[in-house]
């Protein structure tokens, strides 16, 4: 007879256990600082409202002309933003960039009817309405030197801090596509109430330069705050 505890069993191996992942931490998200105010971007911000300066002491621009040129800019954001669409969206840019121009362009058409009839044309105005394309060259063709500052300007953000700083990672399509109406908005509120400002004051040229410190100050405010990522 034969004791069980003589009947040798086979060592079986442990169940080899298949290691648990090893779960890393994720990468910390580095705070960008905004731009300095001797970076290229500010110092070309800066520049182009200076232009406005220059009109307003030199040049005999009136309210009408300042207030076209601030809503001007609204049209060189979206412009510059269309890039960043293409850039965020690649192909569904396609779809969303169109979209875009058209809602903007629509916002864009209702604030400059506003500025024309209230700034430029005036609410006592007499005599006949102008020619669309005559009122257009008579308003823009004085501007052309600042209108061009202005795309320079915000071509140099795009080129020094939208590229380098790579701002448009973690960034989507509807995302990019509401962020110029953030800055524009406080910005347009800022030249409508800095324009009635500058129709109550005796002195003109006076309320003018305000209405630009202003409209500038809002700028470096919105700029440092746009790249601080």
């Amino acid at each position: 007879r034969v004791e069980a505890d003589e009947i040798s069993t086979p060592s079986v191996p442990p169940p080899s256990k298949t290691p648990s992942p090893v779960r890393t931490a994720a990468p910390p998200v580095r705070q960008e600082p905004p731009p300095s105010i001797t970076s290229p971007s500010i110092l070309a911000l800066i520049g182009a409202n200076l232009i406005s300066l220059v009109g307003v002491l030199f040049l005999d621009w009136k309210l009408g002309d300042v207030m076209v040129l601030f809503w001007a800019e609204s049209a060189v954001i979206g412009f510059w933003n269309v890039i960043k669409l293409a850039i965020v969206g690649k192909w569904a840019a396609l779809f969303a960039a169109p979209f875009f121009v058209g809602h903007f362009g629509g916002f864009m058409a209702g604030h400059f009817m506003f500025i024309y009839y209230l700034f430029v044309r005036g609410i006592d105005a007499a005599g006949p309405e102008p020619g669309v394309r005559d009122a257009l060259l008579e308003i823009f063709v004085p501007l052309w030197p600042a209108l061009a500052a202005l795309f320079i300007s915000h071509g140099v953000s795009f080129f020094t801090n939208y590229l380098p700083r790579r701002e448009y990672l973690g960034t989507d399509l509807k995302t990019q596509m509401g962020e110029p109406y953030k800055r524009i908005i406080v910005m347009h509120l800022t030249i409508i109430l800095g324009g009635f400002l500058t129709m109550l004051l005796r002195t003109p040229a006076a309320a003018l330069l305000l209405l630009i410190a202003l409209k500038t100050a809002t700028d470096l405010y919105a700029h440092r705050k746009e790249h601080a990522r």
